[in-house]
């Protein structure tokens, strides 16, 4: 598989203008054929604000930021230099504006797979297991924005216990861990997301899997009744065990 050509494939190709639209709206001709005379014959790549540009032989790529993307360009003997990073700052392609759009949201699953992943791999070190499919699914998982509750006279969001972005110190503090409150249970699996069930049951079988109990805050277990209504059948489908 060629794998670099699936990333050129996955880039707006600038071979030397391209018309931009600036963040407020103004639109202006890039002119990328200086950067390109300058490495000539060179493989070449420069990053800003999640967001790469790479240049070789058949002229400049701009793609989001990934994982998979850098290495495929270490691994093709792309070199970082410093050079301008067309739509990094706010600005698009303006005739390839709905790609451009599909190729950052592309990037940003790619990004939630990283995370999930690299979590499994810290579980894995950690000896922290995996839970049955049937008690997993017997659970509300704290979406990525949060969910909106709504308690007495105010409302207010309630969010997972991690960044779910990347795995770092605030992450691992709170994999594998988990807290029971007025009858309901909050836990960090082993994918780096916020689990939240009904009973108590559910506590034999962390411990089993190697979960510790913590002080994580439990959602849903102080009155609190979730304002979206999709959510809210979600929760209620939720059986206490």
């Amino acid at each position: 598989m060629d794998y670099l050509q699936n990333l050129k494939e996955d880039s707006i190709h600038i071979l030397n203008t391209i018309s931009v639209t600036g963040l407020w709206g103004d639109i202006t001709c890039l002119d990328m054929t200086e950067t390109r005379s300058k490495f000539a014959g060179a493989k070449v790549f420069c990053t800003n604000n999640s967001t790469v540009a790479f240049i070789d032989s058949d002229g400049v790529f701009v793609t989001p930021y990934t994982r998979h993307g850098m290495a495929v360009l270490y691994s093709a003997g792309f070199t970082r230099e410093w050079f301008y990073v067309p739509f990094s700052n706010g600005d698009h392609p303006t005739f390839e504006e709905s790609r451009w759009g599909f190729l950052r949201t592309k990037a940003r699953k790619s990004y939630s797979r990283d995370y999930e992943e690299d979590c499994k791999k810290w579980c894995d070190e950690h000896h922290i297991g995996t839970l049955p499919t049937e008690v997993l699914d017997n659970c509300f998982r704290i979406p990525y924005d949060g969910v909106l509750v709504r308690r007495s006279n105010y409302e207010s969001r309630t969010c997972p216990a991690c960044n779910e972005r990347c795995v770092d110190c605030t992450v691992v503090d709170k994999l594998g861990t988990f807290c029971g409150n007025n009858g309901r249970v909050a836990f960090v699996y082993r994918d780096g997301h916020t689990y939240v069930t009904k009973g108590y049951k559910i506590i034999n079988q962390l411990q089993k899997a190697g979960y510790k109990e913590s002080g994580l805050y439990v959602p849903f277990s102080n009155g609190e009744e979730i304002v979206d209504l999709e959510l809210a059948k979600a929760w209620a489908k939720v059986s206490k065990r």
